[in-house]
């Protein structure tokens, strides 16, 4: 079956306007959040520019809706998801994840598709056949998540920072869906304060890892951090080349020499270190998030059987692959019987065992 709940739609007028804001600030005061939420703000304030924002920023969603657990993924258009808070994940949940299996994440395929700011529950965006599928049986098992209520922050260089909140038990309520759209405008908008702190005065000490720099409207470079300081100087990076391709073409990206690929978003016109500005990432090609594909032992296969087995893996039994490759039923039995010849196997739970074995090895 489909996806029972329509893709939830982009929040409207997600730019961070202060009088919309304090009407928020009005509504909330009246009953939906008490004073521990407020406490909250005042500790999300306090830590802009800081290490530790994105955490205060979750007590505050915390103070609005039960929730046993806070996470923060940084979700990419051109790279595999980062899970970045909580900053130590168990194995069993972390290694499959990371091995290939966020490809089935719904909220990965959303920013994939949409990417827009926005807040959705896992049970909106998810389809019944991903209850069934690996990343069910593999992620959401282990980490004991029942629903996930995420928060699409405004993108830099492509990529959001994902508020999320679990629960092990049951789902969100529409009436709590609400209440966390309702106070979008104030996490947002501490959200981008966040980032003009950390632009303000050079990048914080957590941006290294991406090179990452910030560039006026004439573009002049304003701050840089130390990995793209460091990307510059290396000889035959392609990155001088790079953003020339850029700035004569109008184009948002391109590749480096290595694979990787340059990344140029704008600014908003109130971004106060660049008004009207561009950010400029270096991401990883998609292609190339992981040293090694965790699906090159479908490469004995045809596209057609590889999309076999992929929607497979995805939970999806026959009639629903015939009808989503407009094939029939006994079209695709024939597919799975030669695939299975190829591969070595007899049967789909063999394709399970043969598929997380590949990933338990590139993970180890």
């Amino acid at each position: 079956m489909t996806r029972q709940t329509p893709l939830v739609s982009p929040l409207p007028n997600t730019d961070w306007n202060p009088d919309h804001l304090f009407d928020v600030a009005g509504k909330m005061s009246q009953g939906v959040a008490g004073p521990a939420f407020w406490e909250y703000v005042g500790s999300a304030s306090a830590a802009l520019g800081t290490e530790v924002f994105y955490d205060r920023l979750l007590d505050v969603l915390g103070a609005l809706v039960e929730t046993d657990l806070l996470a923060l993924v940084r979700y990419s258009s051109f790279g595999a998801p980062n899970l970045v808070i909580p900053r130590e994940v168990r194995a069993e949940v972390e290694q499959p994840y990371n091995s290939g299996l966020y490809e089935l994440d719904p909220f990965y395929h959303y920013w994939q598709d949409v990417a827009e700011p926005s807040v959705a529950t896992l049970h909106q965006l998810a389809t019944d056949e991903m209850w069934e599928s690996q990343y069910a049986l593999e992620v959401l098992r282990a980490a004991r998540i029942s629903d996930e209520l995420a928060v699409f922050l405004p993108p830099l260089g492509g990529a959001s920072p994902t508020l999320l909140l679990d629960r092990a038990v049951g789902q969100f309520s529409d009436a709590e869906l609400a209440r966390v759209k309702s106070v979008f405008p104030l996490v947002a908008g501490l959200h981008l304060a966040h980032l003009k702190a950390i632009t303000a005065r050079g990048m914080g000490p957590n941006t290294e890892e991406k090179p990452l720099r910030i560039i006026d409207r004439s573009g002049r470079e304003l701050t840089a951090n130390v990995a793209w300081k460091r990307l510059a100087m290396e000889p035959g990076s392609g990155l001088a080349e790079a953003i020339a391709t850029l700035s004569e073409t109008g184009m948002k990206q391109t590749k480096l020499a290595d694979g990787r690929v340059l990344v140029r978003s704008a600014l908003a016109a109130d971004f106060g270190a660049a008004p009207d500005g561009m950010c400029e990432e270096v991401e990883p090609a998609l292609a190339t998030a992981l040293s090694v594909s965790p699906f090159r032992w479908l490469e004995p296969l045809t596209q057609r059987e590889r999309q076999i087995v992929m929607l497979t893996l995805e939970g999806h039994p026959i009639a629903s692959i015939a009808k989503r490759l407009g094939l029939q039923c006994g079209t695709v039995k024939n597919h799975r019987l030669r695939l299975y010849h190829k591969l070595d196997i007899t049967t789909e739970r063999e394709l399970f065992l043969t598929h997380m074995r590949h990933m338990h090895e590139i993970a180890a």
